[in-house]
């Protein structure tokens, strides 16, 4: 057995389930930054309005939040690879249908919810659940690396949804896209999802006497959930989940719509929404070093409040090209960074026997903030016509988030001396 208590030992075992966790995040992210590109075809087509046309994304997050907690269950009972890998398909297969929606608003929604019940399959919880078991020196740098998934689906997926929408029409376009992910992700997952936990699990299931010389380290330890819910840490982590989540999923989705209604065009707005895309795979992978190497508290209440400085940006020269690439570049490596940190403190505050569960949780709270931002956002300029009154009440909530993660007290030891990729397999 090598000396797992090195990192090197944790990537020699681990790294393609960091890949693997990767396309993962890549695929259940579609759909996120995807969408703002068919609201205005939607609109055009059917005359709906965009608080209705956001209510579809907003049905799939609702059942996504409720349906958390069990599926975290599921997966703190079967592993990831068993809901990952067959989710996948159905999700890339569920999205291109959508391009099938008639002029009836309640046939969108109803189409939202039946992708609605492949999306619990690929949620983040159950790539972070992989992570989370298989890396434990390391587990930051390993998130960032996983979570640079949502990065390069929102580079690539507005531009590639704004061009199969021009050159194909928005129903086709819906199966492009689903199809585009899909075909990349489902190979990744199918080959390379093989977490700590999957392993361990599968482990647990035979027989006591297996002639292993010694038995191996356990890839689960730290709380259970219920001591997990008496625990402070556990709301400050959940609220500031749902906040960020709130304030940050009401502005990225929705970046086109928004530039387009500062005068800059479709075409701009889809390459702007793209470096935001890019900045968060930066974002993601400095911090994940930091949350490896100092105070994670620190590192997450100031990751945090650096959308505030897009938000001033956008507010303060809203036509101009140059400022809303910045604002979009500071933004997209917050968002990205946000996700990192709240599931690397999930898992230093309370360990990994109960990841999925407790994880859950914050997931549905995460899920709950997704479906109201975006609702939230476009019903504003529904209201009022414009989405400056939306922007500015999302900066109160990113102070109100960095305060959270600053009062975060300091996690337990929970005494395991060797990191998860080794002890799972």
């Amino acid at each position: 057995m090598s000396e797992t208590g090195k990192p090197r030992g944790e990537w020699s075992t681990g790294w393609k389930v960091a890949v693997a966790a990767m396309a993962g995040f890549s695929l259940s992210a579609t759909f996120t930054f995807t969408f703002g590109a068919f609201i205005e075809p939607l609109e055009a087509e059917f005359g709906w309005s965009r608080g209705d046309i956001a209510l579809g994304m907003s049905v799939i997050t609702i059942v996504g939040a409720l349906l958390s907690p069990p599926i975290g269950m599921l997966v703190d009972r079967w592993g990831p690879r068993r809901l990952g890998v067959p989710g996948s398909l159905l999700f890339a297969v569920g999205f291109g249908t959508l391009g099938l929606t008639t002029g009836n608003i309640w046939v969108w929604w109803g189409q939202w919810l039946m992708l609605a019940f492949a999306f619990i399959c690929i949620k983040p919880l159950i790539w972070s659940t992989a992570v989370a078991s298989t890396f434990d020196k390391q587990r930051g740098l390993a998130f960032a690396v996983a979570m640079c998934g949502n990065g390069i689906a929102s580079t690539f997926t507005p531009s590639l949804a704004t061009w199969a929408i021009a050159e194909h029409g928005w129903r086709l376009a819906f199966s492009i896209v689903g199809g585009t992910v899909g075909l990349i992700a489902f190979p990744i997952l199918f080959f390379f999802l093989h977490s700590g936990a999957d392993r361990a699990l599968a482990k647990s299931k035979k027989p006591v006497d297996q002639g292993d010389d010694a038995a191996p380290k356990p890839a689960l330890y730290g709380l259970t959930t219920r001591e997990a819910m008496r625990t402070a840490a556990f709301y400050k982590i959940g609220l500031a989940a749902f906040l960020f989540t709130v304030a940050a999923i009401g502005i990225v989705p929705n970046m086109i719509p928004i530039l387009s209604s500062f005068e800059i065009s479709r075409g701009e707005a889809a390459a702007i929404a793209g470096v935001a895309g890019m900045s968060s795979i930066i974002g993601r992978l400095v911090t994940g070093v930091l949350l490896d190497r100092f105070n994670p508290n620190l590192i997450a209440g100031t990751v945090v409040l650096l959308p505030v400085i897009s938000c001033l940006l956008l507010l303060g020269s809203p036509g101009s090209v140059p400022i809303a690439m910045l604002a979009a570049v500071v933004i997209g490596a917050a968002l990205g960074s946000e996700v990192d940190v709240i599931a690397f403190l999930t898992a230093k505050q309370f360990g990994t026997l109960c990841y999925g569960t407790i994880f859950g949780v914050m997931s549905g709270l995460w899920a709950v903030a997704t479906a109201i931002g975006p609702f939230l956002v476009n019903r504003s300029y529904d209201i009022t016509g414009s989405y400056v009154t939306a922007i500015e009440v999302t900066i109160p909530l990113f102070f109100i988030t960095s305060l959270l993660l600053f009062s975060l007290g300091k996690p337990r030891d929970f005494g395991q001396a060797e990191p998860t990729a080794e002890a799972g397999g």
